[in-house]
């Protein structure tokens, strides 16, 4: 079994260069405080593209190991974490200086990662050998492997850092785990072949985002059922929540996000963007969408919807996870 279908993936495009045919970008200068930035892994040209929020310009691309897919972003320390399928890695960069501090391989197909601020633990869906891969996020030891549901993908935390949700791909269903004790609590039906997880700000609504059943599943987080299924795009990948009982999910084969009213279980718009939309973040007044097929960061107005701005970054973009950092570490 290999990552060839990309989830639908294309790793046969990854090996064709390491490189994006996009201009190169210029080396950022060092700073001492830098203003918010994105980190969108490229699986195409096995690097990761730091755009500057403000400028919209790309930085750098920083080479990690192969096909990277997974990003998450440490607020509290400023530190970035990737994921490599191929690779069979974990990545730690730096998101002041931009360098690689630390690379750990963990064998199989790590997809899915998420750190916990609080604890200092990076968490790791292992696609290949369907298992839970639990990390320090200091050094990238690791701390423990728990065996899962078969084929591991999206992982979120809750705001308190107690409970871990991690989608059971061929089991059509979400894991719910105490970070404490590493135990499953709960186990959630959900539509056909999940993928992408998202928790609203209170922690107490969990999307999960279904790709062969073009839907997602509106989950109650208290009583670990799920409320609501409601259809959007064709195979639907990612999503994430704004702080106004908004959601947006990325329909890949739609080449669009579709817009969810929350409170009411209902899409309220369709917006086009590029070709495969994956990875998707909110940033205060704006939406950033990770196209793999057109190779861009398309920036978005939260209010008017419309496109402001596409940036070019590396080749067969991903950012699967959470790929925005505010350029602000607490503790540095």
């Amino acid at each position: 079994m290999t990552l060839s279908f990309r989830f639908g993936w294309c790793f046969c495009i990854a090996v064709l260069g390491v490189f994006s045919a996009h201009a190169e970008p210029h080396s950022p200068q060092p700073d001492t405080v830098p203003s918010a930035r994105a980190f969108i892994t490229n699986q195409g040209s096995h690097d990761v593209s730091v755009v500057d929020l403000i400028s919209g310009k790309e930085l750098t691309r920083i080479p990690v190991p192969a096909s990277p897919a997974g990003v998450s972003t440490d607020h509290h320390e400023g530190m970035v974490f990737v994921a490599s399928p191929d690779g069979r890695a974990i990545s730690k960069i730096d998101g002041t200086s931009l360098q690689v501090i630390k690379v750990t391989e963990v064998g199989g197909g790590p997809v899915g990662i998420a750190v916990d601020s609080l604890t200092q633990r990076v968490y790791v869906s292992d696609w290949f050998n369907h298992q839970l891969i639990v990390l320090s996020a200091q050094n990238l030891e690791v701390l423990a492997r728990i065996a899962v549901g078969k084929v591991p993908a999206g992982i979120v935390i809750s705001p308190d850092g107690t409970q871990l949700y991690l989608v059971e791909r061929d089991e059509n269903r979400v894991g719910v785990f105490n970070t404490q004790t590493l135990q499953r609590t709960a186990s959630i039906p959900v539509g056909t072949h999940p993928f992408g997880l998202a928790l609203d700000p209170t922690g107490k609504k969990l999307l999960a985002v279904n790709v062969q059943s073009n839907d997602v599943s509106l989950i109650d987080t208290e009583h670990h059922q799920e409320t609501a299924r409601i259809p959007v795009g064709i195979s639907p990948y990612c999503a994430v929540f704004s702080s106004d009982g908004r959601a947006f999910i990325t329909n890949q084969h739609s080449d669009s996000v579709s817009v969810l009213d929350v409170r009411h279980a209902q899409v309220t718009a369709t917006i086009s963007v590029g070709a495969f939309p994956e990875g998707i973040e909110v940033d205060q007044d704006h939406l950033w969408v990770v196209s793999w097929m057109e190779e861009e960061l398309d920036v978005m107005d939260l209010k008017t919807l419309k496109i402001l701005r596409r940036i070019p970054v590396g080749k067969n973009s991903r950012g699967f996870g959470r790929f925005i950092w505010s350029g602000n570490p607490v503790s540095n």
